[in-house]
This record gives C-alpha cells, sequence and structure tokens, in this order.
C-alpha cells in the first residue's frame, strides 16, 4: 500500500487539534484594536500595531524575551476581560489565507473528551472560555438560532454540538476523518509514517508527513482498578445520565469532578449513592469549598454532604476490594483502615480518569 502524503497531520480531533486544523486550513488572526485591549494592555498593543501581517508571523522568541508567553498573548487578546464583553472587543480578527495541505484524525467526532461527557454536565468555565477564537460562541449561536449565554456555564451538549459544527463552518469537513485509531508512527525518509485503523471496519491506511502533531489528550486509556470482577456487566467506565441505570443501588468509585457530578446526578434522580474515594474528606471537600460558589453542582453537592442522607452515603480513604455477582445479586466489597465492607449494588460507575496513550509513537 502506497501511504499517502500530507505536510501535516494531527492525530486527535479535541479542541486543541481542531482549532489547529482550522489554523492550517487557512484561518489566520489578524490584530485588531479594541479599546478593552487598549486600556488593559497598552505596551502590548503598541508592539501590535507594528505588525502589519499575521499574528502568526510575529518573533514569538523578542515576546519571550519580553516576558510575553505566546499562549498568553493569545488568550488576552481573545478574552481582554474576565467576562464576554461584546464581538467588537475581542483583540483579533481573522482572514482567509492559503491553506496547508493537512490531515486530521481522530477516533472519534471532533469535540475529543466533550464526545463522552455526561449529556447535561456543566463546564467549569463561561461558555465564551470554551469556545475558539475564530468562532465566538455567540457568533455560533445568532447563526443557528440557539440560546446561548457567553457568560454562564455551558452545558456539555450545546458545546459538543458547538465543536461539531465547526468543521462544515470552516470548510475542512474533507481533511478531517473520523472513527480513525492510529496504532502506529514511525520515522520516515519524508517525516513520518503513520498507520490507522478505520474503528469499525478495520480497514487499515498509511500516511506520510513533514510534520506530526500529537493533540490525542488525557484520555485515550482510561485507567483501571485492576480488580477482580472489573469487567462484569454492571461495571462501567462511563456515565452518560441517570436513565442509563436500572435499579436503585448505585456506587460511584473515583473523587474528581465528573465523579462528583455523576454521585450528585444520580442522588438527585432518586437513587441510593454508595460514592466510594481513596482521597481522605479533607482533600475532597479543599475541591468542593473551592468550587461550590461558582459552581451550581458543587452548591448541590454540598449541600447534599451536609444533610447527612442516608441515601447518600461518601467512604472517604477507600479502595474497592473486588466486584461480584451472582444468584444472589451483585456487590462490591470496599475497604479501608477499619476492615472491608461489602455493599449490595445494582450498577457501578468508576470514573478515575485516563491517561494519555504514547504507544503508538515508535523509533
Amino acid at each position: 500500500m502506497t501511504p499517502t502524503h500530507h505536510t501535516v497531520l494531527i492525530v486527535g480531533g479535541g479542541p486543541a487539534g481542531l482549532s489547529l486544523a482550522v489554523t492550517l486550513g487557512g484561518y489566520h488572526p489578524f490584530f485588531r484594536e479594541t479599546p478593552a485591549f487598549a486600556a488593559r494592555f497598552g505596551s502590548l498593543a503598541t508592539f501590535l500595531r507594528s505588525a502589519p501581517a499575521s499574528l502568526l508571523s510575529l518573533d514569538f522568541g523578542r515576546l519571550v524575551d519580553a516576558g510575553v508567553a505566546p499562549v498568553d498573548l493569545f488568550r488576552l487578546l481573545h478574552h481582554p476581560g474576565q467576562g464576554f464583553l461584546g464581538l467588537d472587543q475581542i483583540g483579533m480578527t481573522f482572514r482567509e489565507a492559503a491553506p496547508l495541505d493537512y490531515l486530521l484524525l481522530s477516533r472519534e467526532s471532533v469535540g475529543g473528551v466533550w464526545n463522552n461527557a455526561p449529556e447535561h454536565m456543566l463546564t467549569l468555565s463561561p461558555g465564551h472560555w470554551m469556545e475558539l477564537a475564530f468562532y465566538p460562541l455567540v457568533r455560533y449561536a445568532e447563526e443557528t438560532g440557539k440560546r446561548i449565554d457567553p457568560n454562564a456555564l455551558i452545558s456539555k451538549r450545546d458545546l459538543i454540538d458547538y465543536y461539531h459544527a465547526i468543521p462544515e463552518r470552516f470548510g475542512q469537513s474533507a481533511r478531517i476523518r473520523t472513527d480513525q485509531n492510529v496504532t502506529r508512527i514511525e520515522p520516515h525518509k519524508r517525516g513520518f509514517l503513520v498507520t490507522a485503523q478505520h474503528a469499525d471496519t478495520g480497514e487499515e491506511r498509511r500516511y506520510t508527513c513533514v510534520y506530526l502533531v500529537y493533540a490525542v489528550g488525557q484520555r485515550c486509556i482510561l485507567r483501571q482498578l485492576d480488580v477482580p470482577g472489573e469487567t462484569l456487566s454492571f461495571v462501567t467506565n462511563r456515565y452518560d445520565r441517570p436513565e442509563d441505570f436500572p435499579g436503585n443501588r448505585i456506587a460511584v468509585v473515583g473523587g474528581g469532578r465528573s465523579a462528583d457530578w455523576a454521585a450528585t446526578e444520580l442522588y438527585d434522580a432518586g437513587k441510593q449513592v454508595y460514592y466510594v474515594m481513596r482521597q481522605t474528606q479533607m482533600h475532597h471537600w479543599q475541591l468542593i469549598g473551592d468550587s461550590r460558589y461558582g459552581l451550581p453542582y458543587y452548591t448541590r453537592l454540598a449541600d447534599i454532604l451536609e444533610s447527612r442522607d442516608p441515601r447518600f452515603q461518601a467512604f472517604y480513604g477507600t479502595r474497592v476490594r473486588r466486584f461480584d455477582e451472582s444468584s444472589q445479586g451483585r456487590t462490591v466489597t470496599v475497604y479501608d483502615t477499619s476492615g472491608e465492607k461489602t455493599l449490595d449494588i445494582d450498577h457501578v460507575v468508576v470514573e478515575i480518569g485516563g491517561m494519555v496513550d504514547y504507544s503508538p509513537i515508535q523509533g
């Protein structure tokens, strides 16, 4: 099989890979002086006025020497204030230029980890902090007729719909291939040789490229508990919504924000929740305390825990020993410094995060 050659290959279709794809596809940022930016960052505004070309042509070494990291520059231009101040206050405008020859490979739809976030989950930041600079949420809402407050937390559904709209909106669909599992990346005389398999058909394709961008994110490989029974059908590492879990008794294993969301939403759906965490109560409450006055679902979680309702039982400093299923039912055995406890359950949600998969990279 003769590989197909591209100048750039992007592996990963999350926000990072998607934004790079549109930039390589010919949408380049130019400085636009605005009152908000000039008022807060006058010296930067003066420097940028002398840059008649795209911001991508700036002398970034000079900026770094002056104490301004490139990522900070673009963040300040995009967000000259903490809140959304209006389209006319964004310090960048985008113009079309000649595209580079690139291809993006992703094993899921663009949007990355947000494709698998719980259906009703809210972001940790206001919507305009989740947008990509070339397509402000306000403009997206105007074009699609959606009602989205850029200064409010945005739901997973609204956010993922926004990401999914970008390839077609910016004419990049033909350069993006989803359902592709990249299995091998190795050196090649033209730069890199990349092998990918279609997730459904198993069809294998090979590509070469001069430049490779590996933007796969933190959940390529989901962490495992490595305990007996982890592969039983009632144990899942995917939580979407309460309706997916018939029965009343649900154990949630985790302790981070995704697990907090699942435990809270399951409780509010009327389930009996057993929340199993390795962390101490002090560490968990530090996270809750940092979040409860800015994130509504942490306000709710704090209220639930403080109510001491027996329908929500939190087990701190606790690990899972095993999962079991028999004619008598399903159980999870947990343990802490005081000993073991067996809980009768109907389902288990394991939300313990993931890690980057570097295994395809060879040589």
